[in-house]
């Protein structure tokens, strides 16, 4: 059988398919059936670019440019329900063209009803748009959505079909209703009217249905014509459910699986921008199947099939039991990545999550792949925290030195978890193994000798573990974002008029100071008041402030009678000195 897809002829051999090309009218108007977004399927997501795109296209129709418009195909697999209720058409492809049609229809029915008085018109369009597109009745003549979204959206598409447009500045699918609620403002009421009506009969779609998902499976990467492109996740959703749909001898619990996918979606959609990077780490660090080589983005998608065709069969887990506990970790990994764990008592998890401040302060991604064999392998806190402070000088070293971050990284950290976690002592083997390949004191001290230190997150933790470790020796708890940055010499100093008086401190050239500025060894720390009030005065006025201070990092500063290249110099060796011994690994 040959499958007509737009312009391509696609073979459909195996596969038992229809394919029918035809107007928009003709699909959504097919009796006794609605069409429903499974839960499965990602949020909505078509942004301007593809709104904008999907609109001009339609404008060429209307002005006549072209006669019509394939917007390309949608998969369904249809469900036959009982006797009094209207068939399922599953949506396994093409959510995103269908739901701009009914959001546009929805927004153009509004208008038309609100200038219902001005149309030239006997009809009600806006009443047709109703029985027609978005609403099909059952054998009870009740009254159902003909386009039910998933979980994601449904709550707004609804209020859309009721003729209100929903206010929710996360969803993706308000964006799309405003985008043409402001189109259509602009046209008048039988420019709407005639847009309807090209919309339904010179727009047409390929409707491709299935008699399984397992055959729309196979479908489904390939029929992306108009819509984003297909994500890693999007690719592993539908290659686990085809192997799971498709597997009668293993046995696959289908409807397990399923749910609990669409569980670890739900848990970390709404708070991880890169989704991805979940599944990689997870991956990486799972003890069964045991992955040691570095997974990048590029390679996820085909990584996870070899892990559930080759690797979970050879090993002592299952399909289904790798998806559970992916969505264990996935919670797991959502309050590591918001450093917002809660698996000990209220002092255990202070600390805790203050070391995961941190690390998220000194940029890590890659090293969640370790901190989630962690947390699964250690139940005590002591003993977390102490693995913590190893990996904790680790990042510090590698990141001040400018070591690369690309895959070498991650596989040191899937390495880590295939072979410590054997050990009787693994925060031990931990420790030798990320001292024996952490940049040395040498590198270190150089790092942080030539090394800008902007305004940001990561200065501030550098400067208030040095008040902490260094200046008072440990017996002080200084929270980072209690303190402000403070520029001993202004960083304005050549420039501003209120530092009029610091030039002569100085005693070097503007180009000079340039290399300055910004040095360890010309930053402190104050609170808040005594910033302001300490950040326009020359340094005689600056150490009164300074020595009212609660940190000795700025006391010290006051025992200098001057300010200049020479005590910046001087400072800046001392504070690299201390960061080895901060930073160190006898934890």
């Amino acid at each position: 059988m040959l499958v007509y897809v737009g312009s391509n002829i696609m073979s459909s051999k195996g596969l038992n398919i229809t394919a029918i090309e035809d107007t928009v009218s003709s699909v959504l108007s097919r009796d006794k059936h609605r069409f429903q977004v499974p839960e499965y399927q990602r949020a909505y997501a078509w942004q301007e670019d593809q709104l904008e795109a999907f609109w001009n296209d339609l404008m060429s129709v209307n002005e006549g440019e072209v006669e019509t418009h394939f917007l390309g195909s949608i998969v369904v697999v249809k469900e036959d329900k009982g006797l009094d209720e209207l068939a399922v058409l599953q949506i396994v492809d093409g959510q995103q063209r269908l739901a701009t049609i009914s959001v546009l229809l929805c927004i153009i029915r509004q208008r038309l009803r609100k200038d219902a008085d001005k149309l030239d018109t006997e009809s009600d369009p806006a009443e047709g748009i109703d029985r027609n597109y978005l609403w099909e009745e059952d054998e009870d003549f009740v009254e159902q959505p003909n386009l039910t979204m998933s979980t994601f959206d449904d709550e707004e598409y609804t209020q859309l079909l009721n003729g209100r447009l929903p206010a929710n500045d996360d969803s993706q699918l308000v964006e799309s209703a405003e985008f043409f609620h402001e189109k259509i403002a602009t046209k008048g009421v039988e420019e709407v009217n005639e847009i309807r009506k090209r919309l339904v009969n010179s727009m047409t779609l390929v409707t491709i249905e299935c008699d399984s998902e397992g055959s729309a499976f196979k479908l489904f990467e390939t029929l992306n014509n108009r819509g984003l492109e297909l994500s890693a996740v999007d690719l592993m959703k539908n290659y686990l459910f085809k192997t799971a749909h498709e597997a009668p001898r293993q046995k696959i619990n289908y409807e397990l699986v399923r749910r609990d996918w669409e569980d670890i979606i739900k848990i970390i959609k709404p708070e991880l921008t890169k989704h991805g990077r979940f599944f990689r780490h997870y991956i990486m660090s799972t003890e069964e199947p045991d992955v040691t080589d570095p997974i990048s983005s590029y390679k996820l998608y085909d990584r996870f099939c070899e892990v559930l065709d080759k690797e979970i069969p050879a090993s002592n887990t299952t399909v289904e039991d790798y998806v559970a506990d992916m969505k264990e970790k996935a919670s797991l990994y959502v309050d590591i990545v918001q450093a917002d764990t809660d698996l000990f008592g209220q002092k255990g998890n202070r600390a805790i999550n203050q070391k995961l401040e941190n690390l998220n302060t000194l940029g890590i991604t890659q090293e969640r792949t370790l901190l989630l064999r962690l947390f699964t392998e250690i139940d005590n806190p002591n003993r977390l925290m102490r693995a913590l402070k190893i990996l904790e000088s680790f990042v510090f070293r590698w990141r001040m030195t400018g070591q690369q971050t690309g895959t070498d990284v991650d596989e040191i950290h899937a390495t880590l978890c295939s072979t410590i976690f054997n050990d009787p002592e693994p925060i031990e083997r931990l420790r030798e193994r990320l001292s024996s390949i952490a940049p040395d004191d040498p590198e270190v001290r150089l790092a942080i000798r030539t090394e800008s230190f902007t305004r940001n997150a990561r200065t501030r933790y550098i400067l208030t573990r040095m008040e902490n470790e260094y200046y008072s020796s440990g017996n002080k708890r200084v929270d980072p974002s209690t303190i402000d940055i403070e520029h001993i010499a202004p960083r304005k100093a050549f420039s501003a008029k209120k530092y009029s008086t610091w030039p002569a401190y100085l005693n070097m050239s503007p180009e000079e100071f340039e290399e300055y500025s910004d040095k360890i060894g010309n930053l402190t720390i104050l609170d808040e008041r005594v910033n302001a009030r300490a950040q326009d005065n020359p340094f005689d006025q600056k150490k009164k402030e300074y020595a009212s201070s609660d940190y000795e990092m700025t006391k010290v500063v006051c025992e200098h009678d001057e300010w200049g290249a020479s005590e910046i110099d001087k400072r800046t060796e001392t504070l690299a000195n201390a960061c080895p011994n901060i930073w160190n690994f006898d934890i």
